[in-house]
């Protein structure tokens, strides 16, 4: 079977979960061994999604990935969204929320966002939530930069509390403005309420 034809069905088995644990090893050798090639980011799913938490010390090693910022997203995205264990890399997290300028789609960006209001959900760190609060009020100073804060107050809505869809927008009857104005007053009260960090 062509290669191509072989990582597609792959991807589709990993979301079926019908992988099994055996092939999910030689995958993740494949990937370890720097065999991956172009593939890296589906072979890199396809552990992820069938493999599962074993894998954390794998899948963090793309955290930082400027070869190809999809990547790092993904990386995000499973440490912090799926696994929930993102606090471990909080200063990989904080590191892409500075915009590096291999990012040049700023997919591990975006990512790091999400990831930081999912970091926060679990525990608080001031750092983080100080970093999101920056972003939601300033922006980056970019084209971009209503996106941008729109993410930022999202996670900071998940990082409050809010479920996935309330944190996509203002409940009904609510403005946009009024509801991110209300979302970042409560996170500087949370900031300004919190014990000091060691």
């Amino acid at each position: 079977m062509p290669r191509d034809d072989y990582v597609r069905q792959l991807m589709a088995r990993a979301k079926d979960g019908t992988i099994p644990q055996g092939e999910v090893k030689d995958i993740a050798r494949t990937i370890s061994d720097g065999r991956a090639g172009r593939d890296l980011y589906r072979l890199l799913y396809a552990v992820a999604r069938a493999g599962g938490p074993s894998y954390e010390p794998l899948v963090a090693s793309y955290l930082i990935h400027p070869e190809d910022p999809e990547v790092s997203a993904l990386a995000v995205q499973v440490l912090t969204g799926h696994w929930r264990v993102g606090a471990k890399y909080r200063k990989e997290i904080i590191e892409l929320l500075g915009s590096p300028e291999w990012d040049l789609s700023d997919d591990a960006f975006m990512a790091a966002v999400s990831g930081a209001g999912e970091v926060l959900r679990d525990a608080f760190d001031a750092e983080l939530l100080r970093a999101l609060l920056k972003l939601a009020e300033e922006g980056r100073g970019e084209y971009d930069d209503d996106l941008m804060q729109r993410l930022a107050v999202e996670a900071i809505a998940r990082a409050l509390g809010a479920g996935q869809a309330e944190s996509l927008g203002p409940p009904e009857g609510v403005t946009r403005a009024e509801w991110s104005q209300g979302l970042l007053k409560a996170a500087r009260d949370r900031l300004h309420k919190a014990p000091p960090q060691l």
